[in-house]
């Protein structure tokens, strides 16, 4: 197969063409749903009115509750954000004292922070740009606090070049100004990057705004949208699979 076959073959660019990548942290590099689903699991043991309640749900009525806007404008610690989303969580269900709160916030943090962990195959990635010397930025709507500490614990500096969120790019996706700051800082042009994230709304949406080649990385089997024009993979091992040395 020579290099015009492949190119025509594969909607993604050949890592040779890429000269920096973008990625979305939460679900996308990085565990987040199922960490938060790991903490409130951990509360259920202890929390006996939790009992009939689906970690599921609980997880659901978590994510719910996070307000990017607030967290942009406030400056909000992500410990006391997720602190006040876990007690309205679980004062659906009833009244909890404030030595109960500290109980069940810790073992929610104890649980999350041992299922934050890297996405199956992301790790293959990151270290592959790493040798091909390709420049890395995360950008996330998250907290930056929280994206920061993340960084810390998982060693991703040794990959990534630069962090972007809204607390320190005064911007949120999927306006293009986290992506254009990004590019502006590793020198790239649009057409020689690609963005991959798992929202839609966001990461896939302020791609195409700022003319960035969009990858939907959906490893959790929803129906691709009709009304946008992306990539879609559902691995990280795909990329490697396309990446890998052709004959």
């Amino acid at each position: 197969m020579d290099r015009e076959e492949y190119k025509n073959m594969v909607p993604i660019p050949h890592i040779s063409d890429i000269h920096a990548m973008f990625f979305d942290m939460d679900d996308t590099l990085v565990k987040y749903r199922e960490a938060v689903r790991a903490g409130f699991k951990s509360m259920k043991k202890i929390v006996p009115e939790l009992d009939n309640v689906t970690v599921e749900e609980l997880e659901e009525n978590f994510r719910k509750l996070f307000n990017y806007e607030e967290i942009f404008k406030t400056g909000i610690s992500y410990a006391d954000d997720a602190k006040m989303r876990i007690i309205k969580v679980i004062g659906e269900y009833g009244s909890y004292n404030k030595d109960n709160i500290v109980q069940f916030t810790t073992a929610f943090w104890q649980a999350f922070w041992e299922e934050r962990r890297l996405i199956d195959g992301a790790g293959d990635v990151l270290k592959l740009c790493n040798r091909m010397k390709i420049p890395v930025a995360i950008i996330s709507n998250g907290n930056l606090q929280m994206q920061f500490r993340t960084m810390a614990r998982l060693k991703l500096y040794r990959y990534v070049d630069i962090m972007l969120a809204p607390r320190n790019a005064e911007e949120m996706k999927p306006n293009n100004l986290l992506f254009e700051r990004a590019m502006n800082t590793l020198n790239v042009a649009p057409e020689d990057v690609i963005m991959i994230g798992n929202s839609i709304s966001s990461d896939m949406k302020g791609a195409i705004n700022s003319g960035i080649a969009p990858v939907w990385f959906n490893n959790s089997g929803r129906d691709k949208p009709d009304d946008i024009d992306i990539t879609e993979i559902v691995s990280f091992h795909e990329l490697i699979k396309i990446w890998e040395p052709m004959d």
